[in-house]
């Protein structure tokens, strides 16, 4: 398997500054907190969820993603439908010489309508970002964008999502980004893209049709843009199809526009816990430089009312 390093992969592939965006997982459905605020409490209960994904293995410096997040409503669980509902979410990316830490908080306001539920969300935070630039061995010689380094630069963001949802069928927009900070605001005068972060927008929908008492199929997609006044990234999207077997068995294909074709499989191991493994295999230039991505999710659901809710994460699909 051929071996390219991270350096040259950015000039192979500009799209490698969607890392310099805002993070994205294949098994997004498992966690849409982390790109819509308004996902918070969508579950009227409280959920924790951690996710890890390794892209691109087999290319020296490629990313990896580190996610964690937890939400829920306020208030008493007594009540039938509560408003209100928080959320808190840490999210670290490593790419090559650099590393960039999300934390955020997000608030969300739910409307009950009329066999649905809209939900209105904001979020707010800081990323921590750190570059190692002096450790990089450039073409060009006495290149002033690396001859120091970037330590803890904290850049403040904040962003806004709506998120409507139904007995089966979900549909959301957000933007979670609307700072586009510098990386480094020493060097802004040198670059208005590379240095710089790009804000994202995002629209996402699903259906679930029920074919039988076990089955279930549910197509969906999530699409992204992302670009600023100097720079844009195309326009790209998930396109997912899965069945639900038996309300605990989720087995699912994504194909990810112009550059990948994901298999996903998830499965409520109890009540309360659920896990998921993707892999990506990819159909971008970046074919046969790398051995392809693996993602892995896990999920805990706190049931305060078991009659409730008996198998939370299908019974209420969004």
């Amino acid at each position: 398997m051929k071996r390219i390093s991270i350096v040259s992969l950015l000039f192979l592939l500009p799209l490698v500054s969607l890392g310099q965006s805002y993070p994205h997982y294949t098994m997004f459905m498992f966690d849409k907190l982390l790109y819509n605020p308004a996902y918070a409490g969508n579950k009227d209960m409280t959920e924790i969820n951690a996710s890890y994904r390794d892209q691109w293995t087999g290319i020296d410096g490629a990313p990896k993603n580190i996610n964690v997040s937890i939400d829920g409503t306020v208030g008493s669980y007594m009540k039938s439908f509560r408003p209100i509902a928080l959320g808190l979410s840490i999210n670290n990316e490593q790419l090559g010489v650099t590393n960039n830490t999300n934390i955020m908080g997000y608030y969300a306001y739910r409307i009950p309508m009329k066999n649905s539920v809209l939900s209105l969300g904001l979020q707010a935070g800081v990323a921590v970002y750190n570059a190692k630039l002096t450790t990089l061995n450039p073409y060009q010689q006495n290149d002033q964008l690396i001859t120091s380094n970037i330590n803890n630069d904290v850049l403040p963001n904040f962003g806004f999502g709506a998120y409507w949802s139904g007995a089966n069928w979900y549909a959301g927009a957000s933007v979670p980004n609307l700072l586009e900070n510098y990386y480094d605001p020493n060097h802004k005068y040198v670059t208005n893209t590379v240095n710089k972060q790009i804000r994202s927008y995002y629209v996402n929908g699903g259906y679930v049709f029920t074919l039988s008492e076990n089955v279930m199929l549910e197509p969906q997609a999530i699409i992204r843009y992302a670009g600023n006044e100097n720079y844009n990234l195309p326009l790209n999207a998930d396109l997912n199809l899965s069945v639900i077997l038996f309300q605990r068995l989720l087995l699912g294909v994504t194909y990810r526009t112009d550059e990948s074709l994901d298999a996903i499989i998830h499965l409520q191991v109890t009540n309360q816990v659920n896990i998921g493994y993707s892999f990506d295999y990819e159909v971008s230039p970046l074919m046969g430089y790398n051995n392809g991505t693996h993602e892995l999710t896990v999920g805990f659901d706190f049931i305060r009312d078991h009659n409730k809710y008996t198998n939370p994460r299908f019974v209420k699909l969004f």
